[in-house]
């Protein structure tokens, strides 16, 4: 993790090496504080960080990043509305699969169930409303080589091909993504507080906050000041979570990313769900046990 690891650092790796063990698939993990901070202060995080893996619902956020910047440019409102077709409804997370046809929906909103609940109609009107193609020209231009939009979610090809849930990421760009977006670098002040406040809104937080002393409610209401502003995704065999966890002043950037794992329930005891919640909290107390 650094050219000359010191005690803590060979340590974290040495950990990290376990719990991949204990997963029996692939583990990727990048971190890197938030900000400004003192000389002293523990360096990246950096384990198998270039792997790529399949993104599954990671791919939202640079989904998000394209739709923000045609707003930002001006080709594009939140205020626009787009209508939900019967067939427009797919299967997997989300609550517009459930919800009645024919109703029309703002890009805001859109962009806010893609993220919060992970909304997989969401993310296919908005994907359609984009275009793939322009979607990866995005993700190119921003380098983040590793990263690839395969085309609209859990939707069956013309062809009858299985639905296209291969996107692929890697935690490097995804960590990028989120550290550049809160360093201010990927759009405008007005979308990058937008994007931070629909990020902050998640409601999927059993990833990275699965072991953290985060309470969603308690920060809801002001009763705690530990944040969780992230976006996962899950697949069969496949667990991910990215974003950045954040304390008053102190805070830090981390995705973790799995992949062939065999346990492949949809389950809250997920071992994968277990094994990510677990790095989560080694990055925890390297960054933000003692702010």
């Amino acid at each position: 993790m650094t050219a000359d690891p010191g005690p803590a650092d060979a340590r974290l790796a040495a950990a990290l090496s376990a719990l991949q063990e204990r997963l029996g698939g692939t583990l990727g993990v990048a971190a890197m504080p938030l900000g400004a901070h003192p000389p002293d202060a523990p360096g990246p995080v950096a384990f198998q960080e270039r792997l790529t893996f399949p993104a599954a619902s990671t791919i939202k956020v640079f989904v998000l990043q394209a739709l923000l910047e045609r707003v930002a440019h001006g080709t594009l409102t939140l205020d626009q509305e787009l209508t939900l077709q019967a067939d427009d409804q797919v299967t997997g997370s989300g609550v517009l699969k459930v919800l009645s046809p024919g109703r029309r929906y703002t890009l805001r909103d859109l962009a806010t169930l893609m993220i919060v609940v992970s909304d997989n109609t969401a993310t296919n009107l908005l994907i359609d409303l984009l275009g793939v193609d322009r979607i990866n020209d995005v993700i190119r231009a921003h380098g983040w080589h590793d990263t690839w939009l395969a085309g609209p979610l859990q939707r069956p090809s013309s062809t009858g091909a299985p639905p296209s849930s291969r996107s692929t990421s890697s935690p490097a760009d995804l960590a990028d993504a989120f550290r550049r977006l809160w360093a201010g670098e990927l759009l405008p002040a007005p979308w990058t507080q937008l994007a931070q406040a629909i990020y902050r809104r998640q409601q999927l937080t059993d990833g990275l906050g699965r072991y953290l002393p985060f309470d969603r409610y308690a920060t809801e209401t002001g009763a705690s000041d530990l944040t969780l502003a992230s976006k996962s995704g899950s697949l069969r065999g496949v667990r991910n979570d990215a974003g950045v966890v954040e304390r008053g002043v102190h805070g830090y950037v981390v995705a973790i990313m799995t992949k062939d794992c065999p346990d492949a329930r949809f389950h809250p005891d997920n071992l994968g769900s277990q094994v990510l919640g677990e790095v989560s909290r080694l990055i925890y107390k390297r960054f933000l046990a003692d702010a």
